[in-house]
């Protein structure tokens, strides 16, 4: 029985892969955003979500969170006060742009927009469901970042209670601080652009050995 099921789920992760890499880029954003997540494995204040295998949280601070693949590294920024206001914003298509689209589907809008760099790796920004993910990829990971991107922000679910209890009356002072994900970068800033070593030295920092999960 045991091999049976270590079958099935092999063919289902390679067919989901081999979907993937076959699909365009449209066709994995509708499939995504088509299909129900219910399942949570990542909990925040205010909100959860769901983290694809292979991806692990290496640093939370607020509202922002890098998380980490083999490969790549995924900024994701959670705007819980634009989330809060309900606040919604067209996105203009960008014809200079790799690839450019607004997405929208059921109550839930956003963009995805990928920029080539001068060093031949490829910034993609996602916004949706009130969160933005930026990642730089080579080009062979671009459907791969895509799909992983779609289906964290897809997935978030807030927490109307607790995001009341902590904005409520204080929104004048999120608003000073908040991120603008409404708004696309096109060039990689400097935190994107920083070192894997950098990264992981600042993981091996953060971790606390005693700590049980």
């Amino acid at each position: 029985m045991k091999k049976v099921l270590v079958i099935l789920i092999s063919l289902l992760l390679f067919t989901g892969c081999t979907n993937v890499n076959k699909s365009s880029y449209d066709e994995i954003i509708a499939s995504v955003i088509s299909s129900k997540y219910d399942v949570i494995n990542l909990y925040r204040t205010g909100y959860k979500y769901y983290v694809p295998n292979g991806i692990t949280s290496i640093q939370t601070r607020d509202f922002n969170e890098i998380l980490a693949s083999s490969n790549n590294y995924y900024y994701l920024y959670v705007d819980v006060v634009s989330y809060y206001n309900r606040i919604i914003n067209e996105y203009s298509v960008n014809d200079n742009a790799f690839y450019s689209v607004p997405i929208n589907y059921e109550d839930k809008f956003g963009y995805i927009e990928i920029n080539e760099q001068d060093n031949k790796k490829y910034l993609v920004e996602i916004m949706y469901n009130y969160a933005k993910i930026e990642v730089m990829v080579d080009k062979c990971d671009l459907k791969n970042a895509i799909s992983n991107s779609m289906i964290i922000l897809s997935s978030i679910k807030y927490n109307n209670d607790i995001l009341e209890s902590i904005i409520g009356d204080n929104a004048l002072e999120f608003n000073e601080e908040n991120y603008d994900i409404f708004q696309t970068k096109k060039k990689a800033t400097n935190y994107l652009d920083v070192e894997a070593n950098d990264i992981y030295e600042e993981k091996e920092d953060l971790e606390d050995p005693d700590l049980v999960d």
